[in-house]
């Protein structure tokens, strides 16, 4: 039982944020393999390119990271957006800028008053974090996507004018990325190294699931780096030293620090701010639980100073903003007084703003922020089906969904694109982060085979490519089948359709072998597998094109070849798609066992 028990735990990591895998579909008697090939059935979700959601309220993409849980089990842990309230468009307003769980950063830029700022839509920054570059050495780590759940900061290293992005992420790292825009026009490079990205920390992972925040701690005219670190139970709120230039950060083993305890708090995430107007830096701390702590600095600080726990900050009449949160202090409507803009694990972007005085802070509850919903229409995931349209790749704007457009034989047409890009401040631009087209369809774990959906599928794929999947009905062995759908787009690359069966049987043990030790003996079994692949191009066209193909379900390898029936079989459309112009219209998909020629 155990590996079932790790299957399913490790399918909840890995599905956070993607459709599940259905299971193997029942047989239908005589008719098409494939369930749902007209696409008639589907499920309505936001389209949230825009970060806006249907309530109008500012958001992200909620999702998770693999972490320990409450119940002490490791299991899927929702994350907090992470936000951040500067110019970014420099028009002196502040504009929110936001990156979720899933690597999509966001700015929304502000069309109010220093007083009364104002929100609609966002743009989205072309930029990816968790896969920030393209060096294969650093870009492993399949299960951490691969580096995970980015937690941004903003701050003017290079003394430019500019704000420029540093993030944490899972593996423990803190990355930099130069503004190199300007004031008016910011733009973040996706770095072509991750090595020469990363600000040096010393020589040993000491964390993980870092969240920074910049401030010159020890007054020395150097931003040093506040991190919050998210592993489970004895983290806590560590202070690096600057041991380099003001431009040029470096940090060092020995000028690590532990600054706030977290006392069993999680994933904590930290900001700098006065809080009781004496004039020196404390630190607030936002916790996996929603409650935000104030730890006060008594002045004078040295190395080995801890920050008090002072109090937990009230929000109205709550203790906590109901989700996961990362807060970040800034004067948001212009009275004086510091503001508390939050991010929250159910991707929503909130405000708690000071009500009391300079040395007395009182918040007020924490009220999720207004925008504009520019597209009203959700996307419609087709049932039976996975999906994968690259936005765990930075395929930006990107999206797979059914339409109500008949399709020529009357069903409807899953359409796969690009949502329009709404940018008119951050310059849009193709993306690029390699990956390969690996053949990846059945997996092997503790005895027993599990057919691999869209979104494990296409992990490690180029960024502009989309996969769709499903786990089709047995098929006969001995039988012959004709595969048809119809396809039209524009920008098609790479396209491909495969019927991949597999066939697996264990042969009856022959010859025992002695156990390790020579305590009893074990049965030597002959596990014999085979893979076969049917595969189809298929293009570009402005008109609905027919692709058809026949094939016969044999096996070759003897031990096989007396299966009746297929052990998994899937159905896999793949392509890739000119970034942001794209299309590719499918429909009318039908895998049907030919009548027997007698």
């Amino acid at each position: 039982m155990f590996h079932r028990a790790f299957i399913a735990s490790w399918a909840v990591l890995m599905t956070a944020g993607f459709a599940q895998t259905p299971s193997s579909p029942t047989p239908a008697a005589g008719g098409n393999a494939v369930l749902n090939g007209n696409f008639a059935k589907f499920t309505a979700a936001e389209n949230l390119w825009d970060g806006v959601d249907a309530q109008n309220i500012l958001c992200g993409n909620a999702t998770g990271a693999y972490a320990v849980l409450e119940n002490g089990k490791i299991g899927s842990l929702a994350m907090p957006m992470t936000v951040h309230f500067a110019d970014m468009n420099g028009d002196k307003l502040p504009d929110i800028t936001s990156c979720d769980p899933m690597g999509i950063m966001r700015v929304h830029f502000n069309s109010g008053t220093p007083t009364e700022p104002k929100f609609t839509h966002a743009e989205v920054v072309p930029i990816f974090p968790p896969q920030v570059s393209k060096d294969d050495k650093w870009d492993r780590g399949w299960w951490t996507w691969p580096h995970s759940i980015p937690k941004i900061s903003l701050f003017d290293w290079r003394k430019r004018g500019v704000p420029d992005l540093v993030f944490g992420n899972y593996t423990g790292d803190i990355v930099m990325v130069d503004n190199t825009g300007s004031a008016s026009a910011p733009i973040f490079p996706q770095p072509t190294n991750y090595a020469k990205a990363r600000v040096p920390m010393g020589e040993k992972p000491w964390g993980n699931l870092f969240a920074p925040c910049v401030y010159d701690w020890n007054k020395d005219g150097k931003p040093d780096l506040l991190i919050g670190e998210g592993s489970y139970s004895a983290n806590a709120v560590f202070l690096l030293i600057n041991q380099s230039s003001a431009s040029e950060p470096k940090f060092v083993d020995t000028e690590r620090h532990y600054l706030c305890y977290g006392d069993g708090r999680e994933q904590l995430a930290p900001t700098v701010v006065d809080f009781n107007g004496d004039g020196e830096p404390d630190v607030l701390v936002g916790d996996r639980l929603g409650t935000v702590g104030a730890y006060i600095n008594p002045g004078k600080w040295k190395p080995g100073t801890e920050l008090p726990l002072y109090q937990m900050i009230t929000f109205g009449n709550a203790r906590n903003v109901g989700t996961g949160v990362a807060p970040h202090a800034c004067d948001y409507n212009g009275d004086g007084l510091f503001d508390l803009l939050l991010g929250k694990a159910n991707g929503r972007i909130a405000i708690a703003l000071n009500t009391g005085s300079k040395t007395e802070p009182k918040f007020g509850p924490a009220t999720d922020i207004k925008g504009t919903n520019l597209w009203t229409n959700d996307l419609r995931a087709p049932a039976n089906w996975t999906i994968d349209p690259g936005a765990r790749r930075g395929n930006l704007y990107a999206y797979t969904s059914v339409q109500d457009t008949p399709s020529p034989g009357g069903g409807k047409v899953l359409k796969s694109g690009y949502s329009p890009s709404p940018n008119k401040v951050i310059k849009m631009v193709p993306l690029v982060v390699d990956g390969a087209d690996s053949v990846d369809f059945f997996r092997y774990w503790w005895d027993e085979w599990y057919p691999m959906p869209a979104d494990w599928a296409a992990a490690s794929r180029v960024t502009d490519s989309f996969l769709m999947r499903q786990n089709l009905t047995p098929l006969k062995v001995g039988s012959t089948y004709q595969l048809s759908f119809k396809v039209k787009g524009a920008g098609i690359r790479n396209g491909q359709v495969t019927v991949a069966y597999l066939g697996a049987n264990e042969n009856t043990p022959t010859k025992f072998a002695s156990n390790t030790g020579g305590r009893g003996s074990k049965a030597v079994k002959d596990e014999a597998h085979e893979e076969i692949f049917e595969e189809e191009k298929f293009s570009s066209s402005a008109q609905w094109k027919t692709v058809e193909k026949t094939f016969s379900v044999r096996f070759r390898d003897k031990a096989i070849k007396a299966l009746d029936v297929t052990t998994l079989a899937i159905i896999e459309f793949k392509f890739e798609l000119e970034q942001y112009v794209g299309t590719c219209e499918i429909a009318d998909v039908q895998l049907v066992a030919k009548p027997a020629v007698r």
